[in-house]
């Protein structure tokens, strides 16, 4: 019983964010489809150019969150049958073999030490500083683009850390090294899912599908993310469901803060 309430909670959890992907649908005639306070007429378009960057900020950072928890309510029927249930199916098979995949690594001190430097890469600590000196970096030297490039993926950084703290709360899975690896769910933990894969992917997908991103950086966003994400399980802090899951909601909330349509 308790292994079917747990499937159950990995399917709603990726119809919480699965609407994000059809930010790439949505034609700029529909810019309000996801209700964003100020920008519902001309007088109030031209009354947020007063507005300061950081409320701006926040204004945008709502309206991702409504729209990725009020996303259950859009989901289409295609959707559902040929992306969101293998997806869940995928998340529930690895949940069944997480404390067996567990003790498939060494685990030697050597591999769990390197494997917690390799992750801080994807820390909130770094990616906070990576984004911030983007943009910095941007105004600096008047590059606009850049600037965009480092605002996006500040915005997709942030989504996914209230998106990722408020799932490990309402899990709150044990990590790999505590209790034999059992990987208990409502026991207090916070493994599930992987903040670390969840983040790295959000700001590397954020940053590969701005249309400004040349080739070789859009390769390397998504390489330190991958790498990052396969380094928590040598850590021995996520199981491989942890990271599959912070991985997909990382990816697609950060293609939404991408291609969502803005006022």
């Amino acid at each position: 019983m308790k292994r079917r309430r747990i499937y159950a909670l990995q399917f709603t959890l990726f119809l919480l964010v699965f609407q994000s992907i059809r930010a790439e649908e949505a034609p700029r005639t529909r810019r309000n489809e996801f209700p964003v306070p100020g920008a519902s007429s001309p007088q109030s378009a031209s009354q947020q150019a007063h507005h300061s960057p950081p409320a701006i900020f926040l204004r945008d950072i709502w309206a991702d969150q409504k729209a990725i928890w009020t996303s259950p309510s859009r989901i289409k029927r295609r959707q559902l049958f040929t992306i969101v249930l293998p997806l869940a199916a995928a998340t529930a098979g690895l949940i069944a073999t997480d404390e067996r995949a567990a003790r498939l690594l060494p685990n030697t001190p050597d591999q769990v030490r390197w494997s917690g430097r390799v992750s801080n890469a994807g820390a909130v600590y770094t990616l906070g500083g990576l984004v911030g000196g983007v943009m910095i970096a941007g105004w600096a030297k008047h590059e606009p683009e850049v600037v965009k490039m480092g605002r996006l993926s500040a915005e997709a950084f942030v989504d996914s850390v209230i998106v990722n703290y408020a799932i490990k709360g309402m899990t709150a899975r044990e990590r790999p090294d505590q209790n034999n690896g059992q990987g208990r769910f409502w026991v207090g933990g916070v493994s599930f899912p992987s903040g670390h894969a969840m983040d790295s992917w959000a700001v590397a997908t954020a940053v590969a599908r701005n249309r400004e991103c040349p080739r070789w950086l859009a390769i390397t966003s998504y390489s330190v993310a991958s790498i990052v994400s396969l380094s928590r399980w040598g850590a021995r802090k996520h199981f491989p469901s942890d990271i599959l899951v912070g991985g997909v909601l990382g990816g697609l909330i950060g293609n939404y803060v991408a291609r969502r349509p803005r006022p």
